[in-house]
């Protein structure tokens, strides 16, 4: 059975529309889907019982939102605990194509030595967006890669993200973008309950290296594909998203690639450039200067 752990936080919509898309176009495996709501604090303009009673979804409401990997940890351990060979986390703005679920699963049963396996991910317009990483993202890419740099670097940059491989055959991975992937139940009982010190953001950089230490493969598939909207629950916080981003990415450096302070302080720096310039651009980033200092400053004093 394939557990589907749909995560939502205040996107009601979407998270529908997901169920609604899985429901048109399910695996012919059987497949148990697993809402988790993360203390949203809206409600949905629909009847949500009625919707958990026609899918036969199961419902699980965190009582307070303590971020992306907290949120799905629950879902997973629910999938666990009901007895799932297959896990796949969803975000609620993905939309499924026809086969795109049990393609992943084909494939991972093909791959015994993968215990990941993500899917081409387009746009609403149709146009394939940045899928996988190809290696381990180090300190190195951070700097040539993750700023403007990368103007100067575009060979590396799309050479790191595989970008003009347009081969529709399975290709081993590094990592893979957290909006849906699959893993298999060993793999889960490995790697999970996933990292919940971040937030928001890098969960698939703590990934693919967590993944590299259990000695599990990641794979992609292109011949499976799937819709993303794009960042349905964060495009209103885009001031506290990226505050999260730059915590997420404090830690990712100096806990995951071990860096001492002295050598992530040039990227902190550039980070919090950019969001000056965004302070002179918009209210919402001068609102929020101060709990930008405040939580990144925070996360730097957890290394010292």
């Amino acid at each position: 059975m394939i557990g589907i752990v749909i995560l939502n936080y205040q996107n009601w919509t979407d998270t529908r529309r997901c169920i609604e898309s899985i429901h048109k176009n399910p695996p012919k495996s059987a497949y148990q889907i697993i809402l988790v709501d993360n203390a949203s604090k809206n409600t949905p303009d629909y009847d949500l019982h009625a919707l958990i009673r026609r899918y036969g979804v199961l419902w699980i409401r965190n009582k307070e939102n303590r971020g992306y990997n907290t949120g799905n940890n629950a879902g997973i351990a629910k999938a666990l605990e009901i007895g799932c060979d297959y896990i796949l986390i969803s975000n609620s703005d993905v939309r499924y194509f026809p086969g795109s679920i049990q393609r992943l699963a084909d494939d991972l049963k093909r791959h015994p030595k993968a215990g990941i396996a993500a899917p081409k991910i387009v746009d609403r317009h149709g146009k394939v967006q940045q899928s996988c990483y190809c290696r381990r993202m180090g300190l190195q890419e951070k700097y040539l890669l993750c700023t403007k740099a990368n103007l100067f670097f575009r060979k590396k940059y799309r050479s790191y993200f595989g970008i003009g491989k347009h081969s529709e055959k399975t290709r081993r991975t590094y990592a893979v973008l957290g909006c849906c992937f699959l893993m298999d139940r060993k793999c889960a009982q490995a790697v999970t309950p996933f990292d919940t010190h971040p937030f928001l953001y890098e969960e698939e950089l703590m990934l693919g290296i967590r993944m590299e230490q259990a000695g599990f493969d990641t794979i992609y598939c292109p011949k499976a594909a799937v819709c993303h909207l794009h960042g349905g629950s964060t495009h209103n916080q885009k001031a506290e998203a990226f505050m999260h981003f730059v915590c997420s990415e404090l830690y990712y450096c100096m806990a995951y690639l071990k860096a001492p302070g002295w050598k992530v302080l040039p990227l902190y720096a550039y980070r919090t450039l950019l969001y000056l310039l965004r302070c002179a651009r918009w209210e919402e980033f001068r609102r929020g200067w101060k709990e930008y200092l405040h939580g990144t400053l925070a996360e730097w004093k957890q290394f010292f």
